[in-house]
């Protein structure tokens, strides 16, 4: 009997000792064009993540970096907003620690919301909505140097 027990409580040590690794950051080309404004566009971005929260911000920062670097297809942004993304990391990383990691993004996002989650027991998969003041962020990107007014 003491045999079973003492199985048990190992095969639960066990169990609860195996730590989840936190998925890190990777952009990804899940990014979808949902609304295409005269100022705004409205996208839809898959984060993946140890948990809802993380992948939410996974996927918020995940459309801000192919709207920047990318572009979106099928929108009224195809071509990335900053035509050189190594140069221009190399030139303006503070620039870039700020707004994406930092999450100064969050200034230019009008409205935001979770579509669909999924995900197991230490990983997890959102759809988030997002409709992102494109002027504002061009502006923004101006203003900083980082590009050329647009239009010119």
């Amino acid at each position: 009997m003491n045999m079973k027990y003492s199985l048990a409580f190992i095969t639960i040590l066990m169990v609860s000792c195996v730590t989840v690794q936190p998925v890190s950051f990777n952009r990804t080309g899940e990014v979808t064009c949902v609304e295409k404004g005269r100022t705004t566009i409205s996208l839809v971005s898959t984060g993946r993540a140890h948990n809802t929260d993380v992948a939410s911000e996974y996927a918020v920062r995940n459309a801000f970096e192919n709207l920047l670097f990318k572009g979106i297809p099928d929108s009224n942004q195809e071509k990335p907003l900053v035509p050189n993304e190594v140069e221009s990391l190399k030139k303006h990383g503070s620039f870039y620690d700020d707004l994406l990691n930092k999450r100064e993004y969050q200034r230019f996002i009008i409205e935001s919301n979770i579509q669909n989650s999924a995900g197991a027991r230490g990983s997890a998969i959102n759809d988030v909505f997002l409709k992102i003041d494109l002027q504002a962020l061009k502006s923004h990107l101006e203003q900083n140097s980082i590009t050329r007014k647009f239009g010119l």
